[in-house]
């Protein structure tokens, strides 16, 4: 998960009572229970002290499904028994997968990113889903991500084997954004630089190569994410910065279908060859940054700990609104020359089948609905796959910078300028309404366009896909390498040099003392 990486204790310990006891819980004759699996503070939460007044969106859905007409509706007539749900959380995609694939815990529903669904799919531990079972999906999701020409339908579920079908057969999409920079351009250890020539060294299409700066204006300023894959990704953007700069000036402004296609291909290398760049980047990377951190980035960079950030578009934001609160202003940078586009999305497992399958399939379209959707945007800061005039309503609310007469009609105001969402807000080619929210210039480096990139921004952004096996292994052998702080090669040379010279000259003292015991052996026998 992009969000969270923090353990949920509690939703640890719900794991391992439902691996315990979730048989006999689903066992209950008058009770059907639904079993799902997510990262932790992934979803709408009661929390009066920050304004969430509602009830847990778990808790509303099982309300909402117990309504005689709303159960009929998705199990049919005659079905009289109670629906009730098990909500656990994990911490990390590879927990989860290792969970799942031995068969410690068993779910019907579970939240992965892009990538995990590959695997999963190849392993057949997910099903296909049926569209048309989840109506609010089918209407409200965005084409931008499901459609004929959306981003899951070019991610194949294994390239070697397009007869799998593609991640839009396998994921009904929760959330998504992208990877980026969050900086502090006042950022006190910044040295040498304006706040302007901060902007502009971090929205410059070349950006991730700023954290390499060897001109010491950044030094160790920026903690960079301890995830093996995110940090992978730009270290490879570095690494192969030469050819994403051919790239980007060969197509000169016309960033089409092919221009991505490319683009996608140096950014999904992981042969040998590659993994060995990148570890050599990752770690030349140390001597620039403060540290690598797990969840801490995200409030560090508030507290000001550190200046710059590698950073998720959720976490971004959730900093920047923070950080506003201490009259401190957070930008955030999708360097032109490629960046990750990441989706989190729900997956239904291989072996639910009948009226599991049906609550299923009510859950999923329950989360797709426009007003459950927009909670849990305003709750966990990240953004849905659900357009829907909730979910517009709510960016109206959040970014919104113009003003209104007498008759709430919007009136021109001096210093917004337009920010077109009809991308990601049109999903039916009839709609005429006018998806532009009038925003504060500096939106064009801060929360909007962490929330919502640019159109201008989509065609730099990859999907980073699942490398098998093998090669995943490789990757993690890498990233275990870059953690262990190897040391530099002139103190690996003293070492080996005063490990020799003390093995030659306990092999001389050896020689010296074999060459006494003779002589005095020589002495007594005269």
């Amino acid at each position: 998960m992009k969000n969270i990486k923090l353990l949920s204790l509690i939703g640890l310990g719900g794991m391992l009572l439902t691996a315990l006891s979730g048989c006999s819980s689903s066992n209950d004759d008058n009770t059907l229970y639904l079993k799902v699996l997510n990262a932790g503070d992934y979803i709408y939460l009661n929390d009066p002290d920050s304004g969430y007044d509602e009830d847990d969106l778990t808790d509303q859905y099982v309300q909402w499904i117990n309504i005689p007409e709303i159960k009929e509706k998705y199990f049919g007539e005659g079905f009289d028994r109670d629906i009730d749900i098990i909500y656990d959380t994990y911490d990390t995609n590879e927990t989860m997968f290792n969970e799942l694939k031995t068969g410690k815990s068993s779910y019907d529903i579970v939240c992965s990113s892009d990538y995990m669904i590959q695997k999963m799919a190849k392993f057949k531990m997910i099903q296909e889903v049926d569209m048309d079972r989840i109506e609010n999906y089918r209407d409200y999701a965005s084409p931008f991500l499901i459609g004929e020409e959306g981003k899951l339908s070019k991610v194949d579920i294994d390239p070697n084997n397009p007869e799998l079908g593609t991640l839009n057969n396998f994921a009904v999409g929760y959330m998504w954004g992208t990877l980026g920079i969050m900086y502090n351009p006042n950022y006190k250890r910044i040295k040498n630089k304006t706040p302007e020539e901060v902007i502009e060294d971090f929205s410059a299409p070349d950006g991730w190569d700023v954290l390499w700066n060897e001109h010491e204006s950044y030094q160790s300023c920026a903690s960079i994410k301890d995830s093996m894959r995110d940090t992978y990704a730009m270290g490879l953007v570095h690494t192969f910065s030469d050819e994403f700069k051919e790239l980007y000036e060969e197509y000169n402004g016309n960033y089409n279908k092919e221009y991505n296609d490319k683009l996608s291909d140096i950014f999904n290398r992981h042969d040998d060859e590659t993994i060995d760049k990148v570890q050599a980047s990752l770690i030349e990377l140390k001597d620039y940054i403060y540290g690598f951190e797990v969840d801490t980035g995200k409030s560090d960079i508030v507290t000001q700990k550190v200046g710059i950030n590698l950073a998720w578009s959720g976490d971004a934001v959730y900093s920047m609104d923070t950080a506003e609160e201490s009259d401190v202003e957070l930008y955030f940078a999708i360097p032109s020359y490629c960046s990750n586009i990441w989706f989190d999305a729900f997956s239904i497992l291989s072996n639910v089948k009948d009226e599991r399958l049906d609550a299923s399939y009510s859950f999923l379209d329950f989360m797709s609905d426009p007003i459950n959707a927009s909670k849990n945007m305003d709750y966990v800061g990240y953004t849905p796959f659900i357009a829907g005039d909730d979910v517009f309503s709510l960016v109206e609310e959040w970014y919104e910078a113009r003003d209104v007469d007498e008759n709430d009609e919007y009136i021109d105001t001096e210093g917004t300028i337009p920010y077109d969402l009809t991308y990601f807000f049109k999903t039916d080619e009839s709609d005429e309404t006018d998806y532009v929210v009038y925003v504060e210039e500096e939106q064009i480096n801060r929360q909007m366009r962490a929330q919502y990139p640019m159109e201008e921004d989509l065609p730099h952004l990859a999907i980073m896909q699942d490398f098998g096996e093998a090669q995943n292994n490789k990757i993690v052998s890498m990233w275990e390498k870059v953690k262990v702080n190897p040391l530099p090669v002139w103190v690996v040379i003293i070492v080996v040099g005063g490990f020799v010279s003390i093995l030659a000259f306990l092999g001389s003292y050896k020689l010296i003392q074999k060459a006494k015991v003779r002589k005095r052996k020589k002495l007594r026998e005269k």
